[in-house]
């Protein structure tokens, strides 16, 4: 193969990601749009013209396929996920005890029935355009030492959309990378979601058909303000089998130990002041409690307090984060065992830039997959 094609070559590595179609060209299904549905006021069907409209960003993103074997680099122009939430205006459809969203996922599944799960915390706490968007238009990553290239669909460094991709041939750009023969390359189709937190692409869905709010599935013990007495000393921990155990201090003190800092800013109340925590991992007590093979990208984890407050957390923000160990169980401050009043444990993630989620007096961790 010649030189000149190593851009077609490092296009497909870049089109692998690239897959961000806004919608596939031409087959079953092409001009269905993507439908919005669940726990929001305005269920909708998403097409390209609705994609158009909404902010953009632009960013670098690398993709990891099947078995962590890398598939492409691409700059995309995005709508980040939390935008297309917000304007369907994200609201629960059942009363189930607990009236804040901070205990709803969101479910996306592509036309081949691949679902990933996302948090809404993940989405819409982290202070910034979340932990996931949608490309309908990408362009190749170029290193700057590549050869001339002839092609002027590459040459141009144009952005290319759904009928440019859809009938784009890369299967012969395999041998062109320096860092080794890849066993695959193709251009994924249709409209594709990107975990931008991600250290790998599990929660990469190509093609999606559908995005849906879902409730936690079963309802929030009653709120209680003002417990006298809001302890709990083993918290159950609920496997997706429905099997319950205490979680007592000696096993999460058998669990890897996790520290930190931070600022403890809340939507409501503002600033509560610096903290220096640390706790156990719960990344390690779900690997530790999940049989071996557990798809991250199904799972999501509800944690309760004593006094009916609680939050979910995605599989995915525990599990396959680029951010070490990013959910803990907290059990000293300061160096010392937390008050009273705030349990023997209380769950923080850390990647939250508010602390919403976090829950005090944690008395149940109930671990669920998306079927």
């Amino acid at each position: 193969m010649s030189r000149p094609k190593l851009l077609p070559a490092a296009f497909s590595l870049a089109v692998l990601l690239a897959a961000f179609v806004a919608f596939p060209a031409g087959g079953e299904g092409a001009a269905d749009g993507i439908a919005l549905t669940g726990s929001v006021k305005k269920s909708q069907l998403l097409d390209a013209a609705s994609l158009a409209g909404l902010p953009r960003q632009r960013l670098h993103v690398k993709l990891s396929g099947p078995g962590g074997v890398y598939r492409a680099t691409v700059e995309a122009d995005a709508v980040a996920l939390r935008e297309l939430l917000d304007r369907a205006e994200v609201a629960k459809s059942m009363d189930d005890n607990f009236d804040r969203p901070l205990d709803l996922a969101v479910v996306v599944t592509g036309r081949d029935g691949t679902k990933a799960v996302f948090s809404w915390g993940e989405l819409f706490l982290a202070g910034d355009s979340g932990a996931a968007v949608l490309a309908d238009r990408l362009r190749p990553f170029m290193p700057h030492h590549h050869e001339p290239v002839a092609d002027a669909v590459f040459a141009s460094g144009a952005w290319l959309g759904p009928d440019a991709r859809a009938s784009l041939d890369v299967s012969s750009c395999t041998a062109c990378h320096d860092g080794g023969k890849l066993s695959k390359i193709d251009v994924p189709r249709g409209t594709c979601l990107v975990p931008t937190r991600d250290a790998t692409g599990r929660r990469f869905v190509e093609d999606v058909v559908s995005i849906e709010v879902r409730q936690a599935g079963f309802p929030a013990p009653p709120r209680k303000k003002d417990l006298k007495n809001p302890w709990v000393e083993a918290p159950r921990l609920v496997l997706p089998n429905g099997k319950s155990t205490p979680l007592s201090a000696k096993a999460t003190r058998s669990l890897p130990r996790v520290a930190g800092e931070a600022e403890a800013i809340g939507l409501g109340r503002g600033y509560r002041g610096r903290s220096r925590f640390a706790g156990a991992s719960l990344a390690a007590l779900l690997r530790q409690a999940l049989p071996a093979g557990t798809d991250p990208g199904l799972l999501f984890v509800v944690v309760t307090g004593s006094d009916g407050y609680r939050s979910l957390y995605s599989g995915g923000e525990l599990l396959l984060s680029h951010l070490p160990e990013n959910g803990v169980l907290v059990d000293t401050e300061g160096g010392k065992p937390l008050l009273r009043k705030s349990g023997r444990l209380k769950s923080v993630v850390r990647g939250d830039f508010f602390v919403d989620r976090s829950v005090r007096n944690v008395s149940e961790i109930r671990i669920l997959t998306v079927p």
